[in-house]
Protein backbone atom coordinates (compact mmCIF):
# COMPACT_ATOMS: atom_id res chain seq x y z
CA UNK A 1 0.00 0.00 0.00
CA UNK A 2 1.26 3.18 -1.00
CA UNK A 3 -0.11 6.57 0.86
CA UNK A 4 0.62 9.90 -1.38
CA UNK A 5 -1.75 11.96 -0.13
CA UNK A 6 -3.01 14.31 2.94
CA UNK A 7 -6.01 12.41 3.04
CA UNK A 8 -4.56 9.20 3.22
CA UNK A 9 -1.85 10.10 5.72
CA UNK A 10 -4.27 11.69 8.40
CA UNK A 11 -6.25 7.65 7.91
CA UNK A 12 -3.23 6.21 8.48
CA UNK A 13 -2.07 7.78 11.29
CA UNK A 14 -5.33 7.94 13.03
CA UNK A 15 -5.26 3.95 13.00
CA UNK A 16 -1.11 4.53 14.21
CA UNK A 17 -2.24 6.45 17.25
CA UNK A 18 -3.32 3.01 19.43
CA UNK A 19 -0.46 1.29 18.04
CA UNK A 20 2.40 0.43 21.31
CA UNK A 21 5.23 0.20 18.48
CA UNK A 22 5.89 0.70 14.80
CA UNK A 23 8.81 -0.34 12.51
CA UNK A 24 10.15 2.56 10.24
CA UNK A 25 12.99 3.41 7.56
CA UNK A 26 13.35 5.66 4.97
CA UNK A 27 15.22 5.63 1.72
CA UNK A 28 17.25 8.79 0.76
CA UNK A 29 19.21 10.37 -2.04
CA UNK A 30 22.50 12.46 -0.54
CA UNK A 31 24.89 12.43 -3.26
CA UNK A 32 24.90 16.16 -4.52
CA UNK A 33 23.02 17.67 -1.71
CA UNK A 34 24.21 19.80 1.28
CA UNK A 35 21.29 17.86 3.06
CA UNK A 36 19.78 13.98 1.97
CA UNK A 37 16.70 14.48 0.28
CA UNK A 38 13.99 11.95 1.64
CA UNK A 39 12.34 9.57 -0.98
CA UNK A 40 10.67 7.15 0.93
CA UNK A 41 8.90 6.59 4.27
CA UNK A 42 8.71 3.07 4.88
CA UNK A 43 6.28 2.18 7.89
CA UNK A 44 5.16 -1.12 10.00
CA UNK A 45 3.07 -2.47 11.62
CA UNK A 46 2.71 -6.25 13.16
CA UNK A 47 -0.45 -6.47 10.70
CA UNK A 48 0.30 -4.40 7.47
CA UNK A 49 3.64 -2.52 6.20
CA UNK A 50 3.00 0.54 4.08
CA UNK A 51 5.34 3.26 1.98
CA UNK A 52 4.50 6.70 2.77
CA UNK A 53 5.62 9.08 -0.63
CA UNK A 54 6.60 12.34 1.16
CA UNK A 55 6.99 14.27 -2.70
CA UNK A 56 3.80 14.49 -2.56
CA UNK A 57 2.73 15.31 0.81
CA UNK A 58 1.58 19.12 1.99
CA UNK A 59 0.54 18.39 5.52
CA UNK A 60 3.16 16.38 7.77
CA UNK A 61 1.74 17.06 10.89
CA UNK A 62 -0.61 13.84 11.66
CA UNK A 63 2.92 12.19 11.31
CA UNK A 64 4.63 14.65 13.13
CA UNK A 65 2.30 13.67 16.33
CA UNK A 66 2.73 9.76 15.88
CA UNK A 67 6.72 10.16 15.60
CA UNK A 68 6.39 12.66 18.81
CA UNK A 69 3.89 10.07 20.46
CA UNK A 70 5.50 9.16 24.11
CA UNK A 71 3.22 6.01 23.84
CA UNK A 72 4.45 4.91 20.73
CA UNK A 73 7.75 2.87 20.23
CA UNK A 74 9.86 3.89 17.18
CA UNK A 75 12.21 0.76 16.07
CA UNK A 76 14.91 1.75 13.25
CA UNK A 77 17.95 -0.33 12.29
CA UNK A 78 21.19 1.88 12.37
CA UNK A 79 19.06 5.16 13.14
CA UNK A 80 21.42 7.93 12.91
CA UNK A 81 20.85 9.15 9.62
CA UNK A 82 16.83 8.25 9.64
CA UNK A 83 16.84 10.51 13.04
CA UNK A 84 18.46 13.17 11.45
CA UNK A 85 16.22 13.71 8.48
CA UNK A 86 12.93 13.17 10.63
CA UNK A 87 14.04 15.80 12.91
CA UNK A 88 14.52 18.19 9.97
CA UNK A 89 11.10 17.25 8.68
CA UNK A 90 9.16 17.46 11.70
CA UNK A 91 11.85 19.93 13.73
CA UNK A 92 11.40 17.79 16.61
CA UNK A 93 13.42 14.52 17.78
CA UNK A 94 11.47 11.35 16.99
CA UNK A 95 11.31 9.71 20.33
CA UNK A 96 10.84 7.00 21.88
CA UNK A 97 12.81 5.12 19.63
CA UNK A 98 14.60 1.33 19.71
CA UNK A 99 17.68 0.90 17.29
CA UNK A 100 18.14 -2.39 16.70
CA UNK A 101 21.87 -2.35 15.82
CA UNK A 102 22.48 -0.67 18.84
CA UNK A 103 20.36 -4.06 20.89
CA UNK A 104 22.91 -6.22 18.89
CA UNK A 105 26.08 -4.54 20.11
CA UNK A 106 24.78 -4.65 23.65
CA UNK A 107 24.43 -8.30 22.98
CA UNK A 108 27.79 -8.90 21.68
CA UNK A 109 26.78 -8.90 18.25
CA UNK A 110 28.93 -7.47 15.33
CA UNK A 111 28.96 -3.39 16.50
CA UNK A 112 27.47 -1.96 13.18
CA UNK A 113 25.90 -5.40 12.01
CA UNK A 114 23.95 -4.61 8.63
CA UNK A 115 20.48 -5.31 8.73
CA UNK A 116 20.27 -7.87 6.50
CA UNK A 117 23.04 -9.86 8.80
CA UNK A 118 20.38 -9.25 11.44
CA UNK A 119 17.50 -10.35 9.63
CA UNK A 120 19.53 -13.64 8.53
CA UNK A 121 20.94 -14.37 11.91
CA UNK A 122 17.27 -13.80 13.60
CA UNK A 123 14.90 -15.17 10.95
CA UNK A 124 17.24 -17.34 8.96
CA UNK A 125 15.89 -15.29 5.93
CA UNK A 126 18.34 -13.87 3.17
CA UNK A 127 17.06 -10.38 2.18
CA UNK A 128 18.18 -9.51 -1.40
CA UNK A 129 19.67 -6.05 -1.66
CA UNK A 130 19.07 -5.49 -5.24
CA UNK A 131 17.89 -1.43 -5.22
CA UNK A 132 20.47 -0.25 -3.12
CA UNK A 133 21.81 2.24 -5.73
CA UNK A 134 18.46 3.15 -6.59
CA UNK A 135 17.01 7.04 -7.47
CA UNK A 136 14.59 7.06 -4.77
CA UNK A 137 13.27 10.60 -6.09
CA UNK A 138 12.26 9.44 -9.47
CA UNK A 139 8.95 8.36 -10.14
CA UNK A 140 7.01 6.53 -10.75
CA UNK A 141 8.17 3.62 -8.42
CA UNK A 142 8.53 0.04 -9.37
CA UNK A 143 7.14 -3.12 -7.54
CA UNK A 144 10.36 -4.53 -6.90
CA UNK A 145 11.72 -1.38 -5.76
CA UNK A 146 8.39 -1.03 -3.07
CA UNK A 147 9.15 -4.66 -2.45
CA UNK A 148 12.58 -3.92 -1.69
CA UNK A 149 11.59 -0.85 0.77
CA UNK A 150 8.72 -2.42 2.72
CA UNK A 151 10.75 -5.58 3.45
CA UNK A 152 13.32 -3.48 5.61
CA UNK A 153 10.56 -2.75 7.96
CA UNK A 154 8.60 -6.16 7.44
CA UNK A 155 11.43 -8.16 8.98
CA UNK A 156 12.06 -5.58 11.31
CA UNK A 157 9.41 -7.01 13.31
CA UNK A 158 11.09 -10.38 13.55
CA UNK A 159 14.73 -9.04 14.75
CA UNK A 160 12.90 -6.79 17.60
CA UNK A 161 11.35 -9.20 18.58
CA UNK A 162 14.27 -11.61 18.82
CA UNK A 163 16.23 -8.37 20.26
CA UNK A 164 13.70 -8.03 23.05
CA UNK A 165 14.11 -11.60 24.25
CA UNK A 166 17.57 -11.66 24.45
CA UNK A 167 17.63 -7.98 25.91
CA UNK A 168 15.25 -9.27 28.66
CA UNK A 169 16.96 -12.40 29.49
CA UNK A 170 20.31 -10.87 29.72
CA UNK A 171 18.94 -8.60 32.00
CA UNK A 172 20.22 -5.47 29.56
CA UNK A 173 16.74 -4.12 28.39
CA UNK A 174 17.55 -0.85 30.84
CA UNK A 175 21.20 -1.06 28.77
CA UNK A 176 19.02 -0.36 25.47
CA UNK A 177 17.42 2.50 26.77
CA UNK A 178 19.72 4.42 28.34
CA UNK A 179 21.35 4.00 25.04
CA UNK A 180 18.13 5.16 23.10
CA UNK A 181 17.59 8.64 25.04
CA UNK A 182 21.20 9.75 23.72
CA UNK A 183 19.36 9.21 20.04
CA UNK A 184 16.47 11.04 21.30
CA UNK A 185 18.86 14.20 22.45
CA UNK A 186 17.79 17.06 20.15
CA UNK A 187 21.32 18.44 20.49
CA UNK A 188 22.18 15.81 18.25
CA UNK A 189 20.18 16.92 15.38
CA UNK A 190 20.44 20.70 16.05
CA UNK A 191 22.51 22.47 13.01
CA UNK A 192 26.11 23.99 14.24
CA UNK A 193 26.06 28.12 13.67
CA UNK A 194 28.37 28.29 10.83
CA UNK A 195 30.83 31.00 12.93
CA UNK A 196 31.73 27.61 15.17
CA UNK A 197 32.10 25.39 12.31
CA UNK A 198 36.24 26.22 12.05
CA UNK A 199 36.67 24.31 15.57
CA UNK A 200 35.81 21.21 13.88
CA UNK A 201 38.75 21.51 11.02
CA UNK A 202 42.30 19.84 11.98
CA UNK A 203 45.15 21.45 12.97
CA UNK A 204 43.69 24.94 14.36
CA UNK A 205 45.55 24.73 17.50
CA UNK A 206 48.21 25.17 15.67
CA UNK A 207 47.42 28.34 14.02
CA UNK A 208 47.85 31.75 14.39
CA UNK A 209 45.53 34.24 15.73
CA UNK A 210 44.61 36.33 12.65
CA UNK A 211 44.70 32.98 10.21
CA UNK A 212 42.29 31.55 12.46
CA UNK A 213 40.20 34.44 12.62
CA UNK A 214 40.11 34.25 8.28
CA UNK A 215 39.42 30.57 8.72
CA UNK A 216 36.63 31.32 10.90
CA UNK A 217 35.24 33.41 8.21
CA UNK A 218 35.90 31.32 5.29
CA UNK A 219 34.32 28.29 6.85
CA UNK A 220 31.51 30.30 7.64
CA UNK A 221 31.02 31.64 4.37
CA UNK A 222 31.21 27.82 2.99
CA UNK A 223 28.76 26.39 4.82
CA UNK A 224 26.00 29.37 3.91
CA UNK A 225 26.44 28.49 0.67
CA UNK A 226 26.83 25.58 0.65
CA UNK A 227 23.33 25.55 2.21
CA UNK A 228 22.15 27.79 -0.27
CA UNK A 229 22.53 26.20 -3.30
CA UNK A 230 21.83 22.75 -1.58
CA UNK A 231 25.35 21.47 -2.38
CA UNK A 232 28.03 19.29 -0.56
CA UNK A 233 30.55 21.30 0.74
CA UNK A 234 33.14 19.41 -0.62
CA UNK A 235 31.89 21.05 -4.31
CA UNK A 236 33.32 24.46 -3.34
CA UNK A 237 36.55 23.72 -1.31
CA UNK A 238 37.92 20.92 0.67
CA UNK A 239 39.02 21.86 4.67
CA UNK A 240 42.73 21.61 3.37
CA UNK A 241 42.01 24.51 0.85
CA UNK A 242 40.59 26.91 3.29
CA UNK A 243 43.52 26.41 5.94
CA UNK A 244 45.96 26.72 3.25
CA UNK A 245 43.65 30.21 2.19
CA UNK A 246 43.62 31.20 5.93
CA UNK A 247 47.13 31.08 6.18
CA UNK A 248 48.95 32.59 2.46
CA UNK A 249 45.30 34.61 1.54
CA UNK A 250 45.63 35.21 -2.40
CA UNK A 251 44.50 38.13 -3.71
CA UNK A 252 43.66 37.14 -7.21
CA UNK A 253 42.23 34.74 -9.76
CA UNK A 254 45.41 33.66 -11.17
CA UNK A 255 46.74 33.14 -7.45
CA UNK A 256 44.10 30.64 -6.52
CA UNK A 257 45.13 28.36 -9.62
CA UNK A 258 48.52 27.83 -7.77
CA UNK A 259 46.44 26.49 -5.28
CA UNK A 260 46.82 22.75 -4.39
CA UNK A 261 43.55 20.96 -4.46
CA UNK A 262 41.13 23.86 -5.54
CA UNK A 263 39.85 23.21 -8.80
CA UNK A 264 39.62 24.97 -11.99
CA UNK A 265 35.58 25.01 -11.75
CA UNK A 266 35.41 25.59 -8.05
CA UNK A 267 37.44 28.68 -8.89
CA UNK A 268 35.30 29.72 -12.07
CA UNK A 269 32.40 29.44 -9.64
CA UNK A 270 33.22 30.54 -6.14
CA UNK A 271 36.36 32.03 -6.71
CA UNK A 272 35.29 36.23 -6.52
CA UNK A 273 33.52 34.93 -3.71
CA UNK A 274 36.12 33.47 -1.80
CA UNK A 275 38.24 36.67 -2.77
CA UNK A 276 35.51 38.27 -1.07
CA UNK A 277 35.87 36.90 1.78
CA UNK A 278 39.86 36.74 1.98
CA UNK A 279 39.54 40.82 1.56
CA UNK A 280 37.94 41.34 4.47
CA UNK A 281 39.48 42.37 7.67
CA UNK A 282 37.91 39.03 9.84
CA UNK A 283 36.80 39.86 13.62
CA UNK A 284 39.40 38.76 16.07
CA UNK A 285 38.51 34.72 17.26
CA UNK A 286 38.12 33.71 20.28
CA UNK A 287 41.17 31.85 22.22
CA UNK A 288 40.84 28.26 21.69
CA UNK A 289 39.84 26.25 24.74
CA UNK A 290 43.04 24.48 26.40
CA UNK A 291 42.86 20.97 25.13
CA UNK A 292 42.70 17.84 26.97
CA UNK A 293 46.39 16.59 28.10
CA UNK A 294 47.46 14.35 25.86
CA UNK A 295 48.81 10.93 26.95
CA UNK A 296 52.87 10.99 27.71
CA UNK A 297 54.19 8.47 25.54
CA UNK A 298 55.51 5.93 28.65
CA UNK A 299 51.36 5.48 29.00
CA UNK A 300 50.68 4.30 25.61
CA UNK A 301 51.81 0.51 26.69
CA UNK A 302 49.17 1.17 29.30
CA UNK A 303 46.62 2.36 26.84
CA UNK A 304 47.47 -1.29 24.79
CA UNK A 305 47.14 -3.08 27.84
CA UNK A 306 43.23 -1.59 28.66
CA UNK A 307 42.47 -2.42 25.15
CA UNK A 308 43.25 -5.77 26.29
CA UNK A 309 41.49 -6.18 29.23
CA UNK A 310 38.19 -3.87 27.52
CA UNK A 311 38.25 -7.22 24.97
CA UNK A 312 38.60 -9.86 27.29
CA UNK A 313 35.99 -8.35 30.23
CA UNK A 314 33.59 -7.30 26.78
CA UNK A 315 33.78 -11.28 25.14
CA UNK A 316 32.95 -12.53 28.83
CA UNK A 317 30.08 -10.41 29.40
CA UNK A 318 28.61 -10.82 25.28
CA UNK A 319 28.75 -7.12 24.53
CA UNK A 320 30.74 -5.51 21.67
CA UNK A 321 33.90 -3.88 23.10
CA UNK A 322 33.38 -0.55 20.57
CA UNK A 323 29.92 0.13 22.05
CA UNK A 324 31.54 0.27 25.54
CA UNK A 325 34.75 2.62 25.12
CA UNK A 326 37.48 3.68 22.56
CA UNK A 327 40.80 4.43 22.76
CA UNK A 328 40.39 7.50 23.70
CA UNK A 329 38.15 6.81 26.27
CA UNK A 330 40.54 4.64 27.77
CA UNK A 331 43.25 7.06 27.60
CA UNK A 332 40.94 9.74 29.58
CA UNK A 333 40.33 7.24 32.13
CA UNK A 334 44.17 6.31 32.43
CA UNK A 335 44.47 10.40 33.54
CA UNK A 336 41.63 11.14 35.37
CA UNK A 337 40.21 8.06 36.64
CA UNK A 338 36.86 7.69 37.50
CA UNK A 339 36.68 11.75 36.80
CA UNK A 340 37.40 11.34 33.76
CA UNK A 341 34.22 12.69 31.33
CA UNK A 342 33.50 9.56 28.83
CA UNK A 343 30.47 7.07 28.95
CA UNK A 344 32.62 4.64 30.57
CA UNK A 345 32.29 6.33 33.36
CA UNK A 346 29.25 6.48 33.33
CA UNK A 347 25.46 4.21 33.52
CA UNK A 348 25.82 0.73 32.38
CA UNK A 349 29.01 0.85 31.24
CA UNK A 350 31.13 1.82 34.59
CA UNK A 351 29.12 -1.00 36.03
CA UNK A 352 29.89 -3.74 33.60
CA UNK A 353 33.13 -2.95 32.63
CA UNK A 354 34.56 0.71 33.82
CA UNK A 355 34.48 -0.59 37.38
CA UNK A 356 37.01 -3.58 36.76
CA UNK A 357 39.09 -1.61 34.12
CA UNK A 358 39.41 0.73 37.43
CA UNK A 359 40.45 -1.84 39.54
CA UNK A 360 42.76 -2.76 36.67
CA UNK A 361 44.57 0.69 36.39
CA UNK A 362 45.11 -0.30 40.37
CA UNK A 363 46.76 -3.45 39.76
CA UNK A 364 44.18 -5.61 41.04
CA UNK A 365 44.06 -7.94 37.75
CA UNK A 366 46.95 -9.86 35.49
CA UNK A 367 45.77 -10.86 32.19
CA UNK A 368 47.04 -14.22 31.32
CA UNK A 369 46.25 -16.77 27.84
CA UNK A 370 44.22 -19.93 28.95
CA UNK A 371 46.54 -22.50 27.43
CA UNK A 372 43.05 -24.79 25.62
CA UNK A 373 41.12 -22.16 24.01
CA UNK A 374 43.87 -19.53 23.51
CA UNK A 375 41.86 -16.46 25.03
CA UNK A 376 42.68 -13.73 27.15
CA UNK A 377 41.18 -14.02 30.86
CA UNK A 378 41.77 -11.79 33.67
CA UNK A 379 42.80 -12.93 37.25
CA UNK A 380 41.62 -10.75 40.13
CA UNK A 381 43.13 -9.88 43.24
CA UNK A 382 42.36 -8.47 46.73
CA UNK A 383 38.73 -9.93 46.60
CA UNK A 384 38.01 -8.42 43.39
CA UNK A 385 34.93 -10.53 41.51
CA UNK A 386 35.49 -10.72 38.00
Amino acid sequence: MIIATDTQLAALCLVLQHEPVIFLDTEFVGEGHYYPRLGTIQLATREQAVLIDPLGLTDISPLRDVLTNPAIEKVFHAAGQDLAIFYRLIDKPVAPVFDTQVAAALLGYDEQISFANLVERATGTRLQKSHCFTDWLRRPLTDGQIQYALDDVRYLVPAYDRLIAELSTQGRLDWAHEEFRRLEDPSRYQVAEPGELYLRIRGIERMGKRALSLLRELVAWREETARALDIPTSRIARDEVLTELARNPRGSLRELRDVRGLQPQQIERFGLMLLDVLKKTPAAAPTLAPRASSLPPALEPTVDFLILCLRSLASERAVSPGVVATRTDLAAVILAGERADVPLMRGWRKKAIGDALLATLNGKATARIIPGSRQVHLDWHEGVLD
